[in-house]
Formats: structure tokens, sequence, C-alpha cells
């Protein structure tokens, strides 16, 4: 297993928003010559993407709500690390591997997770997963995977085991004590295959048994590590794998809890460190374990020591980065933005596309689409909200910025900017399964406007010519167009009402819109709502529109006809 994972990119989901641990993993990451950070997505509460350092310069990593929500975003993930409560951590434990039924496993920061869950949770993974925890720091892959605070947060201990790697395992239920057996291992001239902090609580998911056996499997492990506690009978287990040949590679190992007193009420350690019974002390596990031949030290110091005797097997990581620490007066920036990529856009359509959809590349259908609508929307005569204002303005004496900003300031729900509410009535009305019919009700019950229907001048009667253009461009391009084929039904009932109550041009394009980013683009459900939700559909009226408002000023600087004053009988006074 490790050497399939050693091969591929992990990713990692992180729930719960620790910082300097989910720093510490980019530092990893970055020291080992990642080009792509491994931890895929955040699961907490607040803003939608969080700014972290990738080496001395800066990353943006993406937050959601859910992890269903992630996943349908399209993140993927082989790891969860969930840095949360103890209730929290066993439903999101769940939640993980429902929604990534393939992942690897996860790591489990919280302590004192109950009883009756862990047991739920050994007995729904713990043959399957790789679950270090509860209770514990994680599991270090260094080069490939660093899943928790194991190694430390910051410091040349993480660009260390980012760059190199060796053929010592160490395993350890203390999540204070790995790291410290870990660099203890490093400045003896060894490296580490991989380390595993398997959990402090006295029902941990995976058994320490479980990681032997994945170090006895890893033909770059060539021996083990081993740091335990009295309470339980794990080293029996490990005992009788040895005596039968399960394990073979070379143990060194230490029992923490061994003590001279008379009190024989004394107990330390960790929660699964209880000692019920005389074969649960840490002096009977040490002489279960030298039965066999592992070497097993009488005291730390001596622990320490053996570990001279361990392989100094020294193998770097490809693309290793030559790095080590951020300079200490390195502040992040105070705001994020991409640089636009001009010259690799074949039109001014496509770049525009591209900018506003925050995309690198846009089908060839959807520019030519985006063509037609801006071709339609520059302008609809002088007699609107916008150029009546931008005119004004103009005659008023001001530049074209004011005249501009002027047409500008009218656009919303009235004017032009309704396109992106008429996007969320047929995205919402589509997601929860809704009829033409159920959405026309629905709207009438709460005596409101649905927008995207009905216009001043045109009617069933007397059509919109740049809707039927665009239905027919749709037409042609898509394979399918179930937000159009929706706003034509409800068309079809609004206009029984009232014959200018038809299918208006923001409809039409939002409705096409939606359309061609599914088919053509590929978006997701999520995607669309978050560009909804962020008013990406009214931009589809002001980019084209500002060229009209434009026009409207430069006409009126044509025209020179000076200040407008409406006379006294355009003005009803009462």
């Amino acid at each position: 297993m490790l050497d399939q994972l050693r091969s591929h990119n992990q990713t990692i989901l992180v729930v719960g928003n620790h910082v300097g641990i989910i720093q510490s993993i980019l530092d990893f990451d970055y020291a080992a010559g990642k080009t792509k950070p491994s931890i895929g997505a955040i699961i907490s509460t607040g803003r939608k993407r969080q700014k972290f350092f990738w080496g001395d310069g800066e990353i943006l990593i993406p937050v959601f709500a859910t992890i269903e929500a992630a996943a349908a975003w399209g993140i993927a993930a082989n790891w969860l690390l969930c840095i949360s409560s103890p209730t929290s951590s066993v439903r999101m434990t769940h939640a993980f591997f429902a929604t990534y039924p393939d992942a690897t496993g996860a790591h489990l920061f919280a302590e004192g997770i109950a009883e009756r869950d862990a047991v739920s949770l050994i007995e729904t993974y713990g043959a399957d997963k790789l679950i270090a925890g509860p209770s514990g720091v994680g599991l270090c892959i260094p080069g490939t995977l660093k899943l928790g605070a194991i190694g430390g947060v910051k410091g040349d201990r993480l660009a260390a085991l980012g760059s190199a790697s060796g053929s010592t395992a160490v395993i350890c239920s203390s999540g204070g004590m790995v790291n410290e057996i870990m660099y203890q291992v490093a400045a003896a001239g060894s490296n580490l295959s991989f380390a595993a902090c398997y959990g402090g609580d006295r029902f941990p998911i995976t058994s320490p048994l479980q990681w032997f056996t994945l170090a006895e499997q890893d033909a770059q492990t060539k021996e083990i590590v081993y740091f335990g506690e009295l309470g339980g009978q794990d080293e029996y287990v490990l005992r009788d794998a040895i005596k039968n040949g399960i394990i073979t590679k070379p143990v060194y190992a230490y029992i923490a809890g061994r003590y001279q007193s008379s009190d024989e009420a004394i107990q330390f350690g960790h929660a699964k460190a209880l000692a019920k019974t005389e074969s649960e002390t840490a002096a009977a596990k040490m002489t279960a374990l030298k039965s066999v031949g592992v070497a097993v030290a009488d005291t730390f110091e001596d622990f320490m020591a053996m570990f001279s005797k361990l392989e100094q097997t020294n193998i770097p990581t490809p693309h290793a980065r030559d790095w080590t620490e951020r300079p200490a007066n390195l502040v992040p920036t105070n705001y994020s933005a991409p640089t636009y990529q001009h010259r690799t856009q074949p039109s001014f359509t496509a770049g525009i596309a591209a900018r506003i959809l925050g995309v690198e590349t846009i089908s060839s259908e959807t520019v030519a689409f985006l063509d037609t609508v801006f071709a339609e929307l520059i302008d609809h005569g002088p007699h609107v909200s916008g150029a009546i204002n931008s005119m004004v303005t103009t005659r008023a004496g001001r530049d074209m910025s004011s005249a501009l900003a002027a047409g500008v300031l009218t656009v919303g729900d009235r004017f032009g900017g309704a396109i992106n509410g008429a996007a969320h009535v047929w995205q919402s009305a589509l997601q929860s399964d809704q009829t033409a019919d159920q959405v026309v009700d629905d709207y009438a019950r709460r005596r409101e406007y649905i927008l995207g229907i009905g216009h001043r001048k045109y009617n069933v009667y007397k059509p919109d010519p740049r809707v039927q253009a665009l239905i027919a461009h749709g037409r042609a391009a898509l394979l399918q167009t179930p937000h159009l084929d929706l706003a034509l039904n409800i068309e079809a009932l609004t206009s029984q009402k009232r014959a200018n109550l038809i299918l208006n041009v923001d409809g039409v394009v939002s409705a096409l819109l939606l359309d061609y980013l599914t088919e053509k683009e590929q978006f997701t459900t999520v995607q669309l709502r978050e560009l909804i939700d962020i008013e990406f559909f009214n931009a589809l009226f002001l980019i084209p529109r500002s060229v009209g408002f434009i026009g409207n000023y430069l006409d009126q600087k044509r025209n020179d006809e000076g200040l407008l004053r409406l006379d006294e009988s355009d003005t009803y006074n009462y």
C-alpha cells in the first residue's frame, strides 16, 4: 500500500480550521516539491476561500460548509483530517467515507471519543481504512503525505521530512512522543519510511498490529521503532504476530509506564494507559516482547541509544525544493486577485468570458453565444432609464466616466439587472424539481414577479426579436436546454394571463447561459449556484450596455444641445 501511496498524489479534506496544522502540511508539501497543495479543501464556516503561505508566496484554499458540498464542487479526496470535537469527529468520519467510499483513510485529532462511538468506527472502518486516532497527531509518509500535526507545525524539521525518506518506521501511541522519536531517529542518522501515531485513546480505530503489518509489507521499511504504554493487550497481539512469523522485521521498542513506587494505585499516561491487571503493566509487556526477540529498552535513555543501530538510509524526494522556512518578517498580502493572461485568448469575447468566469479556457460554442448576447444588448434605444441618465449627465457638462457611471447606476432588478434574478428562478426550480405550474403558482401565492418574464414594449403578438434570435442560436448549438425549456413552459402559462408576460431578454440570456455552462463547460450545479450568489449573470448586461451608454454620451457631445431642463408641462405638481 505504501508503495502505491508514494507513487500518487495524495489529497486531504480538512474538517476544522486549525491554521497552524494546515500551514504545516502546506510547508511540508512545498518542501517536497509538490506543484500544488495536498489539501483539497477545508470544511468550515465563514469565507469561501482562505489564504495560506505556499513557500514564500501565497495560495488560496477553498472552504465549504459541508463535505457533500466539497464533493459536489468536484473536490477529490484520499484522506480526511478531522480537527474538531469528539462528537463532530464521529459524524464527519461517517459523512466523509459515505461521500468518498474509495478514500484511503483519516486522522481523528480529537481526544475522548465515546467508547460506543469508537467501537462503531472500528467495526465500520477498522479493517478497510487507515485511521490514525482518536487522540494523536496523525500519519507522515516523508516526501508524500503529512496528515496532521505529526512532525511539528513549523521549522526546518518539516522541510527535512518533505525532502528525504528512509527505512525506519515509527509507530507510537503518544502524539507528543512520536515527534520526539522522529526527531531522535533523524538525529541518529537514519530517515523515516513512515511514522504513525495510532492514538492515545483507549480504542484507537486502527490497531498497532495493522500499522506493523503495513510496515512489514512495505519494501522500503527495514526496521520498526515502537513506543507503547501500559494498559490493554496490544503488545501481546504483537508478540504473537512476531512469534508466528507475521512480523519478521527488526523491532526496537519501549513501553512507557514503568515506575518504582509502593503505591500500586499510581496510573499515568493517556486514556488507554490504565493497567487493570498485572499483564497490562509496562514490565509485563516488556517481558512479553523480549520473549520473541524484540529489542526492548529498560529506560527511555536506552531506547534513544538504540537508534544508533538503525540503518542510515537516505532516499531524496524527487523534485524537492531547497527550502527550509519563511523569513520571520514575511506577512500576508491584503487581498488576492488573478493575473489576466490576455494573450492566451483567441478573441475579445473569449477573453471577457474567461476573465469573468474565472477559467483559463472556454469552448468556442459558449464564446459564440456570448458574442451574440453582447451584440444584441449593446443598445435598446434612448428611452430606457440608463440611456436617459447618461444623456442628461452629458448635457450637464460632465465627462464620459461620469455619464457612464450615471447609466450603470440605474441597472438593477427593474432595468437590466434582472438577468441574475432570472437565473436564480430557473436554477432553483430545476434543482428542486419544480414544474412550470408549481413555479407560477408559488410566485402568484407570494404576489411576486417572476424575474425574466414580462416586457413593457413586446408581447405575444409583437415578439422581442432579440429573444427569438438567441433562442434560435441556443437550439442550434445545444443538445439539451433544460433551463430554457422550463422558462418557455413558464412563459406559456404567464402569457395566458397577460399578453406581455413573455420571456424577456433577461430571462432567455440567463436560461441559455445556464444550459451552455452545464453542457459545454461542465459546470456543476454548485458552481452555477456560486455564480448566481456572486451576481455573475448581471455582467452579461453591464458589459455590452456600457458600450451603449458610452454611445449615448458621444451622441450628445456631437449634437451639443446644451443643458437639459424639463418643461413645466412634463411635471405634475401636487
